[in-house]
């Protein structure tokens, strides 16, 4: 019989502070490692980036912040970094691989790298879509040319970057639109989605009623989100609002009745990230792999979320355990000072408050201190 402790890091807030980092960061993770207690990071974000390209950056910053080398710490595996996306890998990527998705986000370049590594063949950024069929976003030759979108004013001469695009080819239909992280072009971004959103083959038919709803996964809830600027900016599910309610409404236009709206946009919309369960029951498997049983059966398992979010790190943890009631799975919500949660506010049934991620630490090793010396006692009870 064999107890499992293990650890989930978000990274803003926590690690992080805008552009600032925590000079105990390295600290903490090495007393983590020490203590031989599998960890993992989970962040709301993801930029765009690889697991493997964001667990490097992360190592880099945060043993230049503790003031150590390299040797300090191990690189972060990509098994132990969790995007907002990566649970797409295994979760969503083997169905599409073959199929044709709309890829939302940016930069660009960067995200369609994340598919084409996922093993989804067949993305179409928004961009390139936009860009191959110039009149979907009535603005984007304005931009382009400095002229004015309107009749009078709007140059003839489309965009000449553009690929020739055969009118009589069969266009394939999309089967899925996955928003990776935040559009730089939200009007492009939101065009082309409902576009697609309305009809898998948005070039022949405007609407297509007899088209099952069309998947949209968002990988990050988070409304807003702290930036360089003093005050919060809105994030990728603010992102996911201002989409929502113009699909409503191009519904409406398109005279689909009021209960068929609501329920099109409730079929089509998959949210992943903090706090859902999919992201928690992902990072759940993670960890046990990261601690295989080895044969010997768990009768214990303890995760602990540290975050400086209580609307997600702290509420997933809450809701986690309100899916393991009555097991012998919990959660444990470690909340710090050093982000989003001031002072007076909600915790969401976070087990503790502390200053920053040191503090953390401590407290959660110091937790498991102390029930591995309650252990002996509670076997020696129970035979007796």
């Amino acid at each position: 019989m064999a107890t499992r402790a293990c650890i989930a890091f978000d990274i803003d807030g926590v690690f992080k502070y805008g552009r600032e980092w925590s000079t105990s960061g390295l600290q903490a993770l090495k007393k983590v490692s020490d203590a031989s207690m599998p960890f993992v990071f989970v962040t709301n974000g993801g930029g765009g980036l690889t697991e493997a390209v964001y667990g490097q950056h992360l190592k880099e910053k945060v043993v230049s912040a503790g003031g150590g080398s390299s040797g300090d710490i191990a690189l972060p595996s990509a098994e132990r970094m969790v995007l907002s996306y990566t649970p797409w890998a295994s979760q969503l990527a083997p169905d599409l691989a073959d199929k044709r998705v709309l890829l939302v986000g940016d930069p660009r370049e960067k995200v369609l790298e994340v598919a084409k590594s996922y093993g989804l063949k067949r993305v179409t950024h928004y961009s390139d879509y936009a860009r191959t069929h110039s009149t979907v976003n009535p603005f984007r030759s304005a931009v382009m040319s400095g002229r004015s979108h309107t009749a009078v004013d709007n140059a003839t001469k489309s965009d000449a970057k553009a690929p020739v695009q055969d009118k009589n080819a069969p266009e394939e239909p999309f089967a899925s639109i996955l928003v990776m992280c935040d559009p730089y072009e939200w009007y492009e971004a939101v065009q082309v989605s409902i576009d697609v959103l309305c009809s898998p083959t948005p070039l022949k038919l405007s609407f297509d009623a007899a088209a099952p709803p069309m998947p949209i996964h968002f990988s990050n809830p988070d409304f807003l989100s702290k930036f360089e600027h003093p005050h919060p900016r809105f994030a990728q599910g603010a992102f996911k609002t201002a989409l929502l309610a113009l699909y409503k409404e191009r519904l409406r236009a398109l005279r689909v009745p009021e209960e068929s709206v609501m329920e099109r946009v409730g079929s089509s919309l998959h949210q992943w990230g903090k706090p859902t369960a999919a992201t928690f029951r992902f990072v759940e498997k993670r960890l046990r792999e990261l601690t295989p049983a080895n044969g010997g059966e768990i009768v214990s398992e303890r995760f602990y979320m540290v975050g400086d979010n209580p609307s997600s790190d702290m509420e997933g943890a809450r809701r986690a355990n309100i899916f393991h009631r009555g097991s012998a799975t919990s959660w444990q919500g470690v909340l710090v000072r050093t982000g989003v949660y001031k002072e007076g506010d909600e915790t969401n049934g976070a087990s503790v408050v502390v200053d920053g991620i040191a503090e953390a630490v401590d407290w959660i090793l110091a937790q498991e201190a102390s029930l591995s010396d309650a252990e002996p006692a509670a076997k020696k009870s129970r035979s007796s």
